[in-house]
């Protein structure tokens, strides 16, 4: 598995592995979460994203 570089050094941070298949866990402490969707790199920041699910939520109520 190789790691990822980490931005933030710090004791709470995890790490990104990946396999050699090319899937991808994070790591944080006894912990591995299994990465199965990314964000897009040029797409849509995440505060613009939540904006559009609570509008979305707001209108079908």
């Amino acid at each position: 598995m190789a790691k990822s570089k980490n931005e933030s050094n710090n004791k709470s941070s995890g790490t990104l592995l990946t396999e050699k298949d090319g899937t991808q866990y994070f790591v944080m402490g006894k912990v591995r979460i299994k990465v199965s969707e990314h964000f897009a790199q040029d797409g849509k920041p995440l505060d613009s994203l939540l904006e559009d699910v609570i509008q979305h939520a707001a209108a079908a109520s």
